[in-house]
């Protein structure tokens, strides 16, 4: 399936050591317990159940940043995320909390 091909998730993993984690990008919608897996960039990762700590410490690969950056671009695929449009952050910004009307308007 095309669209399992191009999910992805993301997961802190240790190195050989066990002392030095990154954050690897991995082929799939989520993690389902494996105990090892091949990244996006190509390097064999054990994989367990990440703590708080280890999100936050983990950098993010910069190699599996950079493949999928480019996997995106040559798809041609023109998913961006969601952000407010000119018109919507106009009008969004003149809203009255809790009312959802523009000002001056009743």
């Amino acid at each position: 399936m095309e669209t399992t091909e191009r999910q992805h998730y993301w997961l802190p993993v240790p190195d050989r050591t066990g002392f030095k984690w990154h954050r690897h990008a991995f082929r799939g919608k989520h993690w389902d317990g494996r105990p090892s897996d091949t990244s996006v960039c190509g390097k064999p990762c054990a994989m367990a159940k990440p703590s708080e700590l280890d999100w936050f410490q983990s950098p993010t690969c910069p190699d599996c940043t950079e493949l999928l950056i480019a996997k995106q671009s040559d798809t041609g695929s023109t998913v961006q995320p969601r952000t407010a449009s000119p018109e919507q952050s106009d009008t969004t910004s003149a809203e009255q909390p809790n009312t959802g009307s523009a000002e001056g308007e009743h």
